[in-house]
């Protein structure tokens, strides 16, 4: 195993012990251990710091919104805006790129909004996969095929 290789398989790990610890803490946990690995994570991970506290931030407010602790996902997101507004606006546009990517499409205002902001910042990563996320046209019901009407029309 390459020096390299080793170095990756240690920040997957760390990465599955941060969302083990975000499941661990409950929907209203202050998120103390959460926010500890995050913090170590972008130390030895080449991280942003403020990005991965304000991601670790939106992963414990989206996992006590899930449970029913409005209260704890308010206070949590609140939280998350000390990290800086450009942590923020980063995961907030890596939430909507998942999501595209794990249904196939994407609402086309928002595809061009997110290739908008990885041309912005500079991010041809988050371009490339945004640019391989079809986009869906208003008025299309069939996920699966977001441009039918169009070719039908």
């Amino acid at each position: 195993m390459t020096v390299e290789g080793a170095g990756q398989d240690y920040l997957t790990r760390q990465i599955g012990a941060l969302l083990e610890a975000i499941r661990e803490e409950g929907p209203v946990g202050e998120g103390r251990r959460s926010f500890r690995i995050a913090g170590h994570l972008a130390a030895e991970g080449g991280f942003h710091l403020g990005d991965i506290l304000a991601a670790t931030a939106q992963l414990l407010a989206v996992h006590a919104w899930n449970n029913g602790y409005l209260a704890a996902a308010e206070l949590l997101t609140r939280r998350m805006r000390d990290f800086g507004a450009e942590s923020v606006e980063l995961v907030r546009y890596l939430v909507r790129l998942e999501t595209g990517c794990e249904q196939g499409w994407l609402p086309h205002a928002d595809r061009d909004e997110l290739i908008a902001y990885a041309r912005r910042v500079q991010r041809a990563d988050i371009e490339e996969r945004a640019q391989s996320i079809e986009p869906s046209l208003p008025g299309v019901t069939d996920p699966e095929r977001p441009d039918r009407m169009a070719s039908e029309s």
